[in-house]
């Protein structure tokens, strides 16, 4: 049966799987889909053994993983290579294609504002993988200004404006 995850450091609080499951069901289609938790220690080892069972279709990646999945990922597309994280992998034939969508839901949550926003500056609190998709977001749609505070500064200093 083909199967898709959420694969996370907390993925077992997601409420995805009841969501999709519903959706499944509701429209017959013969698929399930499972939350796997996993230590960051036993990533590398777990993310192998989902990407090489045929029955994986798709993963959605969360915190920790979303930068360190790069590495195993066939295809990017080009927002992910821009932002340098990834959230959601699809299996095409025997392929893994890596895409961002959490720039497009963070866009999608300020839209109806967004006319009303002065796109002077913003300020983002954090630079984890989730934290360089708004960051994306902000500037593909037009902040001029983009103020990054992070815990530690190593992190962050090597930003480019042009990202």
């Amino acid at each position: 049966m083909k199967t898709a995850y959420v694969l996370g450091e907390n993925a077992n609080k997601s409420l995805s799987p009841l969501i999709f499951n519903y959706w499944l069901e509701k429209n017959k289609i013969k698929a399930k889909y499972i939350s796997k938790q996993i230590e960051p220690k036993n990533f590398n080892k777990e993310l192998d053994h989902l990407l090489q069972n045929k029955d994986t279709c798709g993963l959605n990646i969360t915190i920790p993983f979303k930068e360190a999945v790069l590495k195993k990922i066939d295809h990017l597309d080009s927002h992910s290579i821009k932002i340098g994280a990834v959230n959601c992998l699809t299996r095409k034939k025997d392929i893994w294609l890596g895409n961002n969508t959490d720039w497009l839901g963070f866009l999608a949550s300020i839209s109806d504002k967004s006319k009303k926003i002065k796109k002077d500056t913003a300020i983002v609190i954090g630079y984890g993988g989730a934290a360089k998709a708004i960051i994306y977001g902000l500037g593909f749609c037009g902040f001029k200004k983009i103020k990054i505070f992070n815990r530690t500064f190593k992190k962050i200093e090597k930003i480019s404006d042009n990202k």
